[in-house]
């Protein structure tokens, strides 16, 4: 019982309106509604476009772990994939959630890959996106303390201790010959499942998981500038190094499924942490709920995608 009252959607939306209630309750709600106003539509066009090509770059990431050889059509596909696991992670406390339907749509347009092996292949790209995002995180919570910023010590352990758990990981998958642990069990049913996803994970796959970190922290680089150049539209006062030491601990917080689309609690947390930056909470709120709605946009796109292709059945 608890733990449904716990993951219920009820829940995440209760908190999602409680933490928005008091990010806002200081601030005048109608100055930071009219300075939306404001955003020439330009601005607007060029943001989702940004947004757009971090995700389809994701998505190229999330395909090399499946393919050698990389095309167009590969790339369009995953991306479209991609869009709809993001429009469906709009209902959803957490965007991972999106990503246990987006594989559905590749399974009639590559039959060559199994069930298994794409679903796999789903929460691999999410773990190697996780990792940048992690030892970017625990970098980020070093250089702050150097540099005197405010915010809790512990996270710079926490980080340190997890970052360390997924390089053991990436030692022991590369280094371990799974393979011929489980021709010991190959009576077994499920053992042919995991075979289909340590071939992901085996040792000829090393250079594209490889390259898919390096991806992700490429991706992860666009993303935090997009934030510093969205401060810059409203004179936040951001500074491009508190950018590039708050955002990926923030992405770290807001993967935990706490409100429905990280609303609320995006919000606390870019409150919590560039308060020592920027010129008011105003300011502050105004670059959150920028990206916030800039989010929306570009996964609105996935439910076109979707509704599209509906209609065209």
């Amino acid at each position: 019982m608890l733990k449904k009252i716990i993951n219920s959607k009820l829940l995440k939306l209760l908190l999602s309106a409680v933490l928005i209630y008091f990010a806002f309750r200081k601030v005048n709600i109608f100055n930071i509604f009219n300075e939306l106003k404001t955003v020439p539509l330009k601005w607007v066009i060029i943001n989702v476009l940004y947004s757009i090509i971090v995700l389809v770059l994701g998505s190229y990431r999330w395909s090399v772990l499946l393919f050698d050889k990389i095309n167009l059509k590969k790339v369009i596909d995953f991306s479209k994939a991609t869009f709809s696991g993001a429009f469906y992670g709009l209902f959803f406390p957490t965007g991972i959630a999106g990503d246990f339907l987006k594989w559905l749509p590749l399974q009639k347009k590559y039959p060559e890959l199994t069930k298994t092996k794409l679903f796999s292949s789903v929460f691999l790209d999410r773990f190697i996106g996780f990792s940048a995002f992690m030892f970017a995180a625990f970098v980020a919570t070093g250089l702050g303390l150097l540099l005197k910023f405010q915010f809790p010590t512990y996270l710079f352990y926490l980080f340190g201790i997890v970052s360390l758990g997924i390089v053991l990981f990436y030692v022991l998958v590369f280094n371990f010959d799974f393979e011929k642990l489980l021709v010991k069990f190959s009576k077994y049913k499920i053992v042919s499942k995991l075979h289909e996803v340590i071939d992901l994970v085996k040792n000829s796959n090393v250079d594209n998981i490889f390259k898919c970190l390096g991806i992700s922290f490429i991706t992860e680089l666009l993303w935090v500038s997009q934030v510093w150049f969205v401060s810059n539209i409203f004179h936040a006062g951001f500074t491009i190094l508190s950018v590039f030491i708050f955002l990926p601990i923030i992405a770290i917080i807001l993967i935990l499924p706490i409100s429905v689309a990280g609303f609320g609690a995006r919000e606390q947390l870019y409150l919590i942490f560039f308060a020592q930056v920027a010129v008011s909470n105003e300011k502050i709120l105004l670059v959150s709920t920028f990206m916030g709605i800039l989010g929306i946009l570009t996964a609105l796109i996935g439910g076109i995608v979707v509704l599209l292709k509906s209609f065209l059945k």
